[in-house]
């Protein structure tokens, strides 16, 4: 992606306020702060609500892991703001009818807040769900059987006549709705990831490795309504030199979203398989007269901005992206940089204990040759979790008082 930058996330945790008895005319507002892979964080916030509704400011400052409470809230609108010392504060907008009852969730992020929409449920606010298990693969192979080259397969282009032809028209509408839905999905996980990098002499052997296991979590951006941004964090990754470093990679899917379909020639070339399932073959191909927002090479140079050709596999039942290549248009004589493939695979997680199922990145492999050498990486995502939040309303009979 065209903006890359260094995602760190850091927390804060609760502790409870006292809660007077509700009158079933009021509203009332729980909200827990959250840090990426836990259900709390783990140093202090401040809580503070500003409503036109309220006489004065509410404020709290918490700093043990449990969910405030404010209750007795007139009807009307509110805005939520969640500080920590040295963060970005994290900020939501919302109103109240009379008697419900709203739970939220807050992520407090160094460099940018992500508050999470408040959405109609009754589960438990950030449960921990969800896992997509690791696919066989190279990652597991690695060392002294490390491949020569590359090897990310060869998909089955046979053509499938019985499933009819394939009308862009029809099919792309469908995907970059999906590909709309994609940036909402990867900004409510975190994940394992699964790093193998490698980089290999002019000869082809194998020159250096580097293994690793950590959290990783993406966020998107929309950059001045023109295009979107990708950071990534990855928690417990040392500080290495020698190898290439792919920044949103996972994202490529984007180019069907719709501030990026239009960089793109895109032609549907009929109905092929996937892994046994028949699918859309999608080619596209980054066009000359537009802006390319969508990707760049970064060296200690400087940047240059490189146009991308590709194939997508959208299967034929959900029109989701299942798999995605693409390579350069062109090399690039200033980096020499003769080429850059990546390959990714997509699919569902479901997140039983909600009930959700969301599309998402499950691996992907890159290989790059520049100035005379290769550099490989393989990155492969399980364990996700799921940051969700719950709003619910709940209205009480009117309890008797007695004279």
């Amino acid at each position: 992606m065209r903006a890359i930058g260094v995602l760190l996330v850091f927390g804060v945790s609760l502790t409870p306020l006292h809660v007077p008895a509700q009158s079933p005319a009021l509203a009332s507002i729980s909200v827990q702060v959250q840090t990426f892979g836990k259900a709390h964080a783990d140093f202090p916030a401040t809580i503070q609500i500003h409503s036109p509704a309220l006489e004065s400011d509410l404020s709290a400052t918490v700093d043990k892991p449990s969910n405030p409470v404010f209750p007795n809230l007139p009807p009307g609108d509110y805005r939520m703001v969640v500080s920590s010392a040295d963060l970005t504060p994290a900020q939501l907008d919302l109103s109240l009818t009379a008697g419900q009852s709203v739970e939220l969730s807050l992520i407090l992020d160094h460099l940018f807040p992500l508050v999470l929409k408040p959405q109609p449920g009754g589960a438990p606010v950030a449960a921990p769900v969800g896992e997509l298990p690791i696919p066989e693969s190279k990652l597991d192979r690695l060392g002294s059987l490390l491949p020569t080259t590359l090897d990310l397969g060869t998909p089955d282009l046979a053509p499938v006549p019985e499933m009819g032809s394939c009308s862009l028209e029809d099919v792309l509408p469908h995907v970059y709705a999906h590909a709309r839905e994609f940036v909402d999905n990867v900004n409510r996980i975190t994940a394992t990831e699964v790093l193998e990098l490698e980089r290999r002499r002019r000869n082809g052997k194998v020159e250096e490795t580097l293994h690793n296991k950590v959290t990783y979590v993406a966020n998107i951006q929309m950059v001045e309504s023109k295009y979107l941004s990708v950071d990534e964090y990855r928690n417990g990754f040392p500080a290495s030199s020698g190898f290439i470093k792919a920044v949103g990679s996972p994202a490529l899917v984007l180019v069907f979203h719709p501030l990026h379909v239009n960089e793109f020639d895109i032609t549907c070339r009929g109905v092929v398989t996937w892994q046994g399932a028949p699918a859309y073959l999608l080619r596209f191909q980054q066009r000359p007269d537009r802006p390319n927002n969508m990707s760049e090479f970064r060296t200690r140079k400087g940047s240059w901005t490189v146009s991308l050709k590709g194939t997508a596999w959208v299967d034929v039942s959900t029109f989701q992206v299942v798999h995605l290549e693409t390579d350069l248009v062109h090399p690039v004589p200033e980096l020499f940089l003769d080429s850059e493939h990546q390959s990714l695979d997509y699919g569902p997680v479901v997140f039983s204990a909600r009930h959700v199922k969301l599309w998402l990145p499950q691996s992907v492999a890159i290989s790059v040759h520049v100035g005379g050498k290769e550099f490989n990486a393989w990155h492969q995502y399980s364990n996700y979790q799921l940051f969700v939040v719950d709003t619910g309303q709940k209205i009480d009979q009117p309890k008797e008082v007695s004279n």
